[in-house]
């Protein structure tokens, strides 16, 4: 009887600490999407951080993670957030699937960043000369492209560039892959109503975005062209001194 007392404590103890794990506060989305678009003036600039990957960095983060942001990308091997932005260990949350697709998994680690993780900022990037979308480009008529799995891949992003249908693509098929990205923008809210609500509040803000292979720039869909470069901000947070480099002031320095 002792032991099956001492089971339910534990259990409700458990249980009351999962119920109780809110998010922390995060970094604001203007912050963050300001971070992003510096980093990558540094990567287009080669000008990358040499910090934030030490085995102090990896000590540090070993208790908890607090990304400023969540990222959903292509699973482009060319196309690494991490990379093209220039963050570092525990920075960015990080979703990948070919084409930005979507469904359950990727929806559901998306709400546990910003449900568990406290991240504000959700970017959705796809890439030029997409293959997941000339693949769904070329499938329009319904041809298979030779399996099931790929079959639902494309099915899932279809819907967003059906208006191309029996039209020629665009260079580097940057117009189907922007209506891809900010159509996987607007599934999210309708698909997830905890994203919606976050969405609503103002808890979260996503933001579509393009990276050009040919450059390396990544445009926001604020930017009328690829071309547009976004100097770094004047008011970028400076490196912070080793005492003073504890988890706070790693989130806001150098990015």
């Amino acid at each position: 009887m002792k032991a099956i007392f001492s089971f339910l404590v534990v259990s409700a103890f458990s249980l009351s600490l999962f119920a109780n794990d809110h998010a922390p506060a995060g970094v604001d989305a203007e912050t963050s999407l300001r971070w992003l678009q510096n980093g990558n003036s540094r990567f287009t600039g080669a000008k990358l951080r040499s910090d934030g990957q030490s085995q102090g960095d990896v000590h540090r983060l070993s208790t908890g993670q607090k990304p400023h942001a969540i990222v959903l990308s292509c699973s482009d091997s060319r196309v690494p957030p991490e990379v093209v932005f220039d963050q570092k260990l525990g920075e960015i949350f990080v979703v990948r699937t070919a084409g930005e697709a979507l469904g359950d998994n990727a929806i559901g680690s998306i709400e546990y960043a910003v449900e568990h993780l406290g991240s504000k900022l959700l970017v959705v990037m796809g890439h030029t000369s997409c293959g997941a979308v000339k693949a769904a480009h070329s499938t329009l008529n319904g041809s298979s492209l030779g399996t099931p799995a790929l079959d639902g891949l494309v099915k899932d992003i279809q819907p967003r560039i059906s208006q191309f249908k029996d039209k020629k693509p665009s260079k580097n098929f940057e117009t189907e892959s922007w209506a891809n990205t900010e159509g996987v923008a607007k599934d999210l809210v309708t698909r997830s109503e905890m994203i919606r609500k976050k969405v609503e509040s103002g808890d979260l803000r996503i933001v579509s975005s393009l990276y050009d292979l040919e450059s390396g720039h990544v445009a926001f869909k604020t930017e009328p062209t690829l071309q547009m470069r976004i100097p770094a901000s004047v008011d970028e947070p400076k490196k912070a001194d080793k005492k003073a480099h504890d988890e706070h002031a790693h989130a806001e320095h150098g990015h």
